[in-house]
């Protein structure tokens, strides 16, 4: 069996995924999700845009003074001014790199930069040469690479990789791309320079971009450029914790393998909840508050027999235990969840009891929405104290 391929991160939480609308980081913030994503092992931390103002600038700068495992990248416009600012800011890391980037496509040519295919062409090679006498650490990112013409973007990546650039990052900018389309890109990329290393970024603005970005990595792609709970611009970026357990999860179909300590994810991603202020929502994949919960009997029933049976990954995986696993008490639910409810608050119900409090919660959430401890207390005790006929009676009265 062929070994898998472990994948490199761009970790671009601190800068694509502070351009959230509603996202704003104080530096020592920052450095916080810093130290926690170099804890959890990824290669590269993009940290920002330190042209863009004064406290991006020392928000970088001190992020880059105290990580110590992963690469520092700040990221700048293809020119001089900002390349110089980028390499300021980052330069005293232990490990550090720069990223230039340019629109490529012809709508952001002509719209926002008013410059010819020649131009942008000249752009991106002089910013590369201008990089590298900083560092041999220069990515280059070719912006909405995905609504741009087949045969520029094969041009200015010749262009590229002949100034020595390192990677390659091919921009699934707004998220147009569908995922054959990109990796069949990513392949073309490598197929025409098969010594370039590529990284891919994708956004989700169709959804996609998680599926896009494991097409970019099965193509090819050496890494890839992910935020935590899918932060970024307009409707994210591809979602770090995805990318990280669906390559995990199944890395033997997928040739793949990542070296991310995956039992900080939920940590992690709290912390980026708390201080972005962007609440996760309850369906969110892999850190979502009901990815281990259950609310159909039918589920219920499974999981409380084999875990497996509804479960494609454990809560421990994530850092979780698996008392996170919750089993929703709501008209949907079966006999066993409710058991396993009572079970944990200390009443173990035989049949007969456990039949009545069945009933009672079944009544109850015609009512209600959920029900609370102190719902689910009183029902056990109800079912317990009350004689079986009266119980049958409040049932049918209330079914009347």
């Amino acid at each position: 069996m062929t070994e898998p391929r472990f994948i490199k991160f761009y970790e671009t939480t601190l800068r694509d995924g502070e351009q959230t609308p509603g996202v704003n980081y104080f530096p020592q913030e920052k450095l916080q999700i810093a130290l926690a994503l170099e804890a959890m092992g990824f290669d590269t931390l993009d940290c920002g845009f330190p042209a863009s103002s004064p406290g991006e600038f020392e928000a970088v700068r001190l992020i880059a003074s105290k990580v110590e495992r992963s690469e520092v990248c700040a990221i700048g416009r293809a020119v001089k001014s900002d390349i110089d600012t980028a390499w300021e800011a980052v330069k005293i890391a232990p490990r550090s790199a720069i990223q230039p980037f340019v629109s490529v496509s012809p709508l952001h040519r002509k719209a926002k930069l008013g410059k010819t295919r020649e131009e942008v062409l000249e752009m991106a090679r002089t910013a590369v040469a201008h990089a590298r006498t900083y560092t041999e650490n220069v990515d280059f990112a070719l912006e909405d690479t995905t609504r741009t013409e087949h045969d520029f973007i094969l041009e200015v990546c010749a262009a590229l990789v002949k100034e020595g650039v390192r990677f390659v990052t091919l921009c699934d900018t707004v998220g147009y791309a569908l995922p054959w389309e990109f990796g069949q890109l990513v392949a073309d990329v490598r197929k025409e320079f098969p010594g370039v290393r590529i990284s891919v970024h994708c956004h989700n603005d169709l959804g996609l971009a998680v599926a896009n970005a494991l097409e970019g990595l099965r193509n090819g792609a050496e890494r890839v450029d992910t935020c935590i709970n899918g932060l970024g611009e307009r409707a994210g970026n591809a979602a770090t914790e995805e990318v990280v357990m669906a390559v995990r999860t199944r890395s033997a179909d997928l040739g793949l393998d990542v070296s991310v300590d995956t039992t900080k994810i939920t940590a992690t991603s709290r912390l980026v909840a708390d201080l972005s202020g962007m609440t996760v929502q309850w369906t969110k994949p892999v850190v979502g508050r009901n990815s281990f919960s259950h609310g159909g009997g039918i589920h219920q029933d499974g999981v409380l027999k084999d875990a497996r049976t509804y479960e494609i990954m454990t809560p421990e995986s994530i850092g979780l235990t698996s008392a996170d696993r919750r089993m929703h008490v709501g008209k949907l639910s079966g006999r066993a969840a409710l058991a396993a409810q009572l079970h944990e608050l200390g009443y173990d119900l035989t049949a007969e009891p456990l039949g009545r409090a069945f009933n009672m919660a079944k009544l109850l959430l015609m009512k209600k929405r959920e029900l609370e401890e102190l719902d689910l207390r009183y029902i056990a005790e109800a079912a317990i104290t009350t004689p079986a006929q009266l119980t049958t009676a409040t049932t049918e009265a209330g079914s009347s």
